[in-house]
C-alpha cells in the first residue's frame, strides 16, 4: 500500500525539544564562528571546530525534521506490509501517538477495528493528543474503524488475547528502565491473541526486544532494517538511534486464525 498524499495530515515532529536543541547548538555554532572572525582572532582549530558542530546541529535537526516529516511515512506502509492483512483484525496500537501506525493499520481494514493508547506526551512528539489523532483519521476517511484511549503500555487495560495484531512506533525506548520496557513488551504478547503478530519499531534496543519476545513465545521473528542505513545512523547519532522493526509472530499465521469480532471486542469512541 502506498503512503497517503491528502492534505492536511499531520503526524507531529518527534523529538520535538531535540530537534530544537540542535537547530540552536548549530546555529549557536556558526554565530560564535562567525565572532571569531570579526574579532580577528587566529583560532582554526577552534573555528573548525565550531563549523563541525554547526554542521552536525543542522544536520542531525534537519534529518530528524525530514523523518518525522516524510520518511516515517513511507516507511509505516513498508511496515505494515510484512504481514498478511485480512481486513477483520482487530489492531491495537502502543504509543500511537498523533496516529501514524493507528491509521496506517485502519486503511488496512474492512471489517477490522483498531485502538491506539498512549499517555500523550509532547515531549515525544509535537502537539500530540487524542484530537490529533482522530482530525488524522478523520483526512484518511478511517475515523470510523479507530478509537483512542489514554493507557500505559505497562498496564493495558484489555484482557487476554484481544488483538490479532499489536503494534508499536518509536514508543517502547521512551521508557528508560529496561525492566519498564521487559514489561510492555510481556504487556503486548498478553493482549495478542495465539496466530497473532507483533510488531515493535524502535530507535533502539532491538536485540533487548527480540530476546524478549522470543522468550515468550514469539520465536518466528523477521527484522526491517537496512543495513548500511543501520551503520551509517549508528555512527552519526553515536548509537542513539538505529530504527528498525521486529516482526514477531507465534507459530502459524494470521490467515490461520478463525474469524474475530473486532468491534465487540474495542471500545466504542
Amino acid at each position: 500500500m502506498t503512503a497517503p498524499t491528502r492534505s492536511g495530515i499531520d503526524y507531529g515532529l518527534d523529538a520535538p525539544g531535540l530537534a530544537r536543541g540542535f537547530f540552536a547548538a548549530g546555529g549557536a555554532a556558526i554565530a560564535l564562528a562567525i565572532g571569531i572572525e570579526i574579532a580577528g582572532l587566529d583560532w582554526p582549530i577552534v573555528a573548525a571546530m565550531l563549523m563541525f558542530g554547526a554542521l552536525y546541529g543542522l544536520g542531525m535537526g534537519s534529518l530528524m525534521v525530514v523523518w518525522s516529516r516524510v520518511i516515517k511515512l513511507r516507511e509505516r506502509e513498508t511496515i505494515l506490509d510484512a504481514i498478511a492483512w485480512r481486513g477483520d483484525e482487530a489492531v491495537l496500537d502502543i504509543g500511537c501517538g498523533r496516529g501514524l501506525m493507528l491509521v496506517g493499520a485502519a486503511r488496512r481494514l474492512t471489517s477490522g477495528r483498531a485502538v491506539g493508547v498512549d499517555i500523550w506526551q509532547a515531549a515525544d512528539q509535537s502537539a500530540n493528543s487524542p484530537a490529533a489523532a482522530m482530525a488524522n483519521a478523520e483526512i484518511e476517511g478511517v475515523a470510523t474503524r479507530i478509537a483512542v484511549q489514554t493507557a500505559d503500555m505497562r498496564t493495558l487495560p484489555f484482557a487476554d488475547a484481544t488483538f490479532d495484531v499489536v503494534v508499536s512506533h518509536w514508543a517502547v525506548h521512551n521508557l528508560a528502565d529496561a525492566s519498564d520496557r521487559e514489561t510492555a513488551l510481556a504487556e503486548m504478547v498478553r493482549v495478542v491473541r495465539p496466530k497473532g503478530a507483533i510488531i515493535v519499531s524502535d530507535i533502539g534496543h532491538r536485540g533487548d526486544y527480540a530476546a524478549i519476545l522470543q522468550g515468550l513465545g514469539f520465536a518466528g521473528q523477521r527484522v526491517i532494517a537496512a543495513a548500511w542505513r543501520d551503520t551509517l545512523l549508528g555512527l552519526v547519532s553515536f548509537g542513539s538511534f538505529r530504527p528498525g522493526t521486529i516482526v514477531a509472530t507465534r507459530a502459524g499465521s494470521l490467515a490461520d486464525r478463525p474469524a474475530t469480532a473486532a468491534f465487540a471486542a474495542l471500545p466504542a469512541q
